[in-house]
């Protein structure tokens, strides 16, 4: 009989913790704002994340043993899903891979006088993106059909971006993939703070026309290539 007691005993916070609302998990975690509709448990579940502006992601998530949990974003043009575990530092996103729509990445301060088209390919092999520390990605995205629209009208082709760590940064490196009117090469450095981005636009030589709209983007240089700068604050 004592030892039936001391298993019911054992039982019942396990099973406390077994359908523990997901509610109630993610009021004591730092989730991005607008996630809302949460269903289910911690370990199997789904909710809605709003974006203003955006038709709502719906995020799944279920738990694959261990402390990893498989989880999937889709809504409109987007349809990502990957791996994540908690870690001492908050949440680590692993095996990330998909197509991500690119008017979810907000590109209005970088490009004021021009709209991105397009779409981006994920698959990263890591992401863990705390507020106050360097961000930790390893990976490749992939900007496919490329098109800027606005001051200049072009199509930039398929660019690529490798995500890696160096001497303490996040560093992006940028390049063309196909040859395209417009190529692009450069890299974004990113701290705990800041990001500092370093990009040259060249015009094809068969397209000198380009090259005055170009100019609009950046600070033409005597080859012809345009540099764009950028410093600011990061914002997560």
């Amino acid at each position: 009989m004592r030892k039936i007691v001391w298993l019911a005993v054992l039982a019942v916070p396990l099973i406390v913790l077994a359908t523990l609302p997901a509610r109630v998990v993610l009021s004591f975690l730092d989730t991005p704002e607008g996630i809302s509709q949460v269903q289910g448990s911690v370990w199997s579940g789904q909710a809605q994340w709003r974006q203003p502006g955006h038709v709502p992601m719906r995020v799944d998530w279920r738990w694959r043993g261990g402390r990893q949990w498989r989880w999937q974003a889709e809504g409109a043009d987007t349809l990502l899903q990957g791996r994540w575990q908690p870690t001492a530092s908050g949440l680590a996103l692993t095996e990330v891979e998909g197509q991500l729509a690119l008017d979810r990445v907000d590109l209005a301060y970088w490009l004021i006088n021009a709209r991105p088209r397009g779409h981006l390919e994920v698959a990263l092999e890591r992401a863990v993106i705390v507020p106050g520390q360097v961000p930790e990605i390893a990976g490749e995205v992939t900007w496919k059909e490329a098109r800027l629209e606005g001051a200049i009208h072009e199509s930039l082709g398929e660019i690529g971006m490798n995500f890696s760590q160096r001497d303490g940064m996040q560093i992006v490196r940028v390049e063309s993939l196909r040859p395209a009117s417009v190529q692009v090469r450069g890299r974004i450095d990113l701290d705990a703070s800041h990001y500092d981005v370093d990009l040259w636009l060249r015009a094809s030589s068969d397209r000198p026309d380009l090259v005055s709209q170009l100019a609009r983007l950046g600070e033409m240089q005597p080859d012809g290539q345009v540099r764009m700068q950028l410093r600011g604050m990061l914002g997560w």
